[in-house]
């Protein structure tokens, strides 16, 4: 057993990608979400950076719940956002909204309600924020399967309980109140008109 390994940047993405699509979807699949049906989410699509997934759910209230998680090639994270809108008028059901454009729900001022799990969510101190989607610290290729192993743990469990995180979700926000493609809705019923889209996360300060 050798000392001092270091997984390849591909061995890394690999790792928290097979997590992810083994542990993370099945998990939230089981709690109502589906491969979200608008034109334009992604489904672990390559982009030289890394992957991206959005995954949604349509509740009774009318309220649509979007998860969308980025898994960077250079990190160690894997970035699971939560946002949550009311759509007006009441969609009866997914299907309705099968094609329609989704890159309203990710502009201004859209995206300021987006929850990272398990970092906007923390209550209290951050210094004491000791529970991450990161693969931690190793220092053997034993340490590093070690870590993947805790990872998938803690994306499955978090992700089969992601009510609780969106409990947490509305005792920070409110839902914007939007049509069917994000575009928010005024007392007319009428969109309003938004500003340029959101930039990705990047890799800045997630080391």
């Amino acid at each position: 057993m050798g000392l001092f390994y270091k997984a390849s940047l591909k061995e890394r993405l690999d790792a928290r990608v097979d997590i992810f699509v083994k542990n993370g979807i099945p998990a939230l699949e089981r709690n109502g979400f589906t491969r979200a049906p608008y034109y334009g989410m992604r489904s672990g699509e390559y982009d030289g950076s890394g992957r991206t997934y959005d995954l949604c759910r349509l509740m009774a209230n009318s309220h649509l719940e979007i998860i969308t998680t980025y898994i960077s090639r250079k990190d160690r994270w894997i970035q699971v956002f939560l946002n949550i809108f009311e759509l007006k008028p009441p969609p009866e059901s997914m299907e309705q909204l099968r094609g329609l454009d989704c890159v309203q729900f990710y502009m201004f001022p859209n995206g300021y309600t987006r929850m990272r799990l398990r970092l906007d969510d923390f209550k209290g101190m951050p210094l004491f924020r000791t529970v991450e989607h990161k693969l931690k610290r190793y220092h053997t290729k034993r340490g590093f399967q070690r870590r993947v192993a805790q990872l998938r743990e803690l994306i499955g469990n978090d992700l089969n309980n992601i009510d609780s995180f969106v409990t947490r979700w509305h005792e920070l926000h409110k839902p914007l109140v939007t049509d069917w493609e994000g575009k928010e809705v005024d007392g007319k019923g009428q969109g309003k008109r938004t500003s340029p889209l959101l930039k990705k996360p990047n890799d800045t300060g997630n080391r």
